[in-house]
């Protein structure tokens, strides 16, 4: 009789528990808040350099606007990450980034400058700080420890695949409207995740925890689309036996930034217009999305310097691939300008996880948070350097000379890491 009633009191016991699971809130439901900000900042993502072309810029000019949207960033999230720990509040930047990102998509389409379009893009990249690093914040106080992989994984694919169905929106919307009326429809988009996400996301008050940003820096989408990804707070500079993956990076972002910014600017020179920048730039996101699981996996299995060579040797053959592509004439050259873009997307996630996984795992755990700091710090001041010097080069050495130089810097940034200090597999 003992035995059949605990066995009663087990059974309800279960009933109860599953009873609480079906009604426990889905603490993924926010995720789905970001699906309208990232169609909205993805499709206008290559907007950005074709509006400033279609106003008289060159090079130089694509190169300022992208120097100055990397500089705002940087700023934000200095300012955003100081507000939020003093006010201990993280829901309100969301809302507010969301917002800020959204009205500031429609300066875009009221600019009549080159100036206009800085002012916008340094607005523009100020808000989407605000949006960048609180997400993993919240993840980890909402999510058990064990399960912190499979939430941030989770997010970034959702992240990742709206990104791309925001490239194939507004490709769609450039065989129908005017770049202008684009980036109006775009706004409006964005707009769409200020009451999804008052309605989903839930006040988690918590103060940073560097240890957190430095487990998990490169979660977001390539990072010369947010730069910086994690300077909230200007760290106490610090090598700690990394000096030489610091000098890595520096030229690498410089590399990187060449390429990248002046890559619109010579497809537009070549002829082409948004539709076919879309489609390489679909072809550049899909990739980096779909290769980020698996990537993590070779990690694992492989090492993190031996994978972060290889990205970076393969990235430096793409851009070397697309400065012989340059001079060629007739349908060889978008195809190996399509090429060339599709491989720096399928690299990304070999240099992205694999330089968080080599300080994660090798950083005295007192000073992760520090050492990706300073990591991301380096990264964004290569980078705006990059974007300030390429239209520079564009102009003393041509658009080949440009993404030869790019390839050169890519192949130097392997020098300093061939026989890193740290160890590592």
């Amino acid at each position: 009789m003992a035995v059949s009633q605990k066995r009663k009191r087990t059974n309800l016991k279960k009933l109860e528990r599953k009873s609480q699971m079906r009604h426990r809130p889905n603490p993924e439901r926010w995720f789905y808040s970001f699906i309208p900000f990232k169609v909205s900042t993805g499709g206008a993502a290559p907007l950005i350099p074709l509006l400033t072309m279609e106003l008289g810029g060159g090079p130089r000019e694509v190169g300022l606007v992208n120097a100055v949207g990397s500089l705002s960033s940087m700023l934000g999230g200095l300012f955003w990450g100081k507000l939020s720990d003093r006010l201990n509040r993280r829901k309100v930047f969301l809302i507010l980034g969301f917002l800020g990102t959204a009205l500031s998509t429609f300066l875009f389409a009221l600019a009549g400058s080159i100036p206009s379009v800085v002012f916008a893009n340094a607005i523009y990249t100020f808000f989407i700080a605000a949006t960048v690093p609180i997400p993993v914040l919240i993840i980890t106080k909402v999510f058990r420890l064990e399960d912190w992989d499979c939430a941030i994984g989770r997010f970034n694919e959702i992240g990742g695949w709206a990104w791309v169905l925001g490239l194939v929106i507004g490709f769609i919307l450039s065989h129908l409207l005017p770049i202008r009326w684009i980036f109006a429809v775009l706004g409006l988009i964005g707009l769409l995740s200020v009451p999804w996400g008052m309605r989903t996301i839930r006040e988690v008050p918590l103060h940073l925890d560097r240890k957190v940003l430095g487990v998990y820096a490169g979660y977001v989408v390539e990072k010369f689309r947010y730069l910086p990804n994690f300077i909230t707070h200007l760290p106490r500079f610090s090598t700690c036996g990394f000096g030489r993956l610091y000098i890595s990076a520096l030229l690498f972002w410089f590399g990187a930034m060449l390429y990248f910014t002046q890559f619109p600017v010579l497809l537009k020179a070549r002829g082409f217009g948004a539709s076919v920048l879309y489609l390489m730039s679909i072809g550049n996101s899909s990739i980096s999305a779909y290769m980020y699981t698996r990537v993590g996996r070779r990690v694992r299995e492989r090492g993190g310097y031996g994978t972060l060579r290889f990205g970076l040797l393969l990235r430096g053959l793409a851009f070397l691939l697309l400065a012989v592509a340059t001079p060629t004439k007739g349908p060889l050259f978008p195809v190996l300008a399509f090429v060339s873009y599709f491989l720096a997307g399928y690299t990304w996630a070999f240099i992205g996880i694999s330089t968080t996984a080599v300080i994660s795992r090798l950083a005295p755990p007192e000073k992760k948070g520090t050492l990706i700091g300073a990591y991301n710090l380096v990264s964004s001041l290569g980078a705006i350097a990059g974007n300030l010097t390429s239209g520079f080069v564009v102009s003393l050495l041509g658009f080949a000379g440009n993404f030869a130089l790019a390839s050169v810097f890519l192949f130097l940034s392997l020098l300093p890491i061939v026989r890193p200090k740290a160890k590592a597999r």
